[in-house]
């Protein structure tokens, strides 16, 4: 199953940086904390959200050593499918 991710809260909205993410809104209004949604992308749950040009941009979870797991898109060839671009909630 896909879930589409549609905002996200950040834990400072001065400093835009995607391991700031604390929350996501996703498209039938449910809200899961990135936490969650490490764990449900680790067990193979596909999330993504839709640019503004209409495409979709994988969602993955990343582990750095020593800090807390985060979640970003899948790294490509541009930067305008940044999670930071969603709204924020």
């Amino acid at each position: 199953m896909s879930y589409e991710i549609t905002h996200v809260r950040l834990d400072n909205v001065y400093n835009g940086s995607e391991d700031l993410i604390t929350d996501v809104k996703l498209s039938d209004g449910a809200i899961e904390s990135v936490d969650s949604v490490v764990i449900f992308i680790d067990s193979q749950m596909d999330y993504f959200f839709t640019d503004h040009l209409g495409s979709k941009a994988q969602v993955d979870s990343v582990h750095p050593e020593g800090k807390p797991a985060y979640i970003r898109t899948k790294p490509n060839q541009t930067t305008t499918d940044n999670l930071l671009s969603l709204p924020r909630f």
